[in-house]
């Protein structure tokens, strides 16, 4: 019986030795949480489109179409990867025949669905304000719309994974998803700026595409 306790006490030694010999226990570094802003910026060039109903003499209706060259700027805010809100302003004179300006800004409802952890597309709902300045060949006019405007886009993330993960872990789920990363990204959409107003039945629409950058 003695000879059991004192192998039992033994084992329990050499057992203790080995788990603290020499006190050398690494310490456990915590991983630093990133908290990135939830708001971004862009900028941009913009290709727009506009027609409208010219009456020229004698008595005749004539449709004309027109597309100018521009640039837009943008900023927004994620609340989650699902929806964010956005106000964009945009300008475009470049390259016309009759349509000397479009100019259009508004604040939109940005419904976004993240394809992966790179790729992100969103749509655009909201009130914008739009106004065209043309020169038809008989008639000079400036036409101004407030009201409804939609469109659809897609979002890419250029920063690299790799080195976000080195840096740390973000602190909410869906920072890093889609494009709701910290650094640089590219984007394009089509956006419907109003469809058939006033009287001569004006159209605009526009496409933009540039860069983002997400805090």
């Amino acid at each position: 019986m003695k000879k059991t306790i004192q192998t039992m006490a033994l084992s329990s030694l050499i057992l203790t030795s080995s788990l603290f010999g020499g006190g050398n226990i690494a310490p456990v570094v915590p991983i630093e949480e990133i908290d990135p802003n939830p708001f971004y910026v862009g900028a941009g060039l913009v290709w727009a489109g506009v027609s409208r109903d010219c009456f020229c003499p004698p008595d005749q209706t004539t449709r004309l179409k027109d597309s100018t060259w521009g640039g837009i700027i943008r900023a927004g805010y994620d609340y989650n990867q699902y929806v964010g809100i956005e106000v964009r302003a945009l300008q475009s004179s470049i390259e016309s025949d009759w349509v000397d300006k479009t100019t259009h800004y508004g604040i939109f409802l940005k419904p976004m669905m993240p394809i992966d952890e790179q790729m992100n597309i969103y749509g655009l709902l909201g009130y914008g304000h739009t106004e065209v300045i043309t020169d038809c060949p008989f008639l000079k006019d400036e036409f101004t719309h407030d009201g409804f405007s939609y469109g659809i886009g897609l979002e890419y993330d250029l920063s690299d994974r790799d080195s976000d993960k080195e840096e740390g872990e973000y602190d909410r789920p869906f920072d890093g998803h889609g494009d709701q990363e910290k650094g640089w990204g590219l984007f394009i959409d089509y956006q419907n700026l109003m469809h058939n107003e006033g009287p001569d039945n004006f159209k605009s629409n526009i496409i933009s595409f540039g860069i983002t950058y997400d805090f």
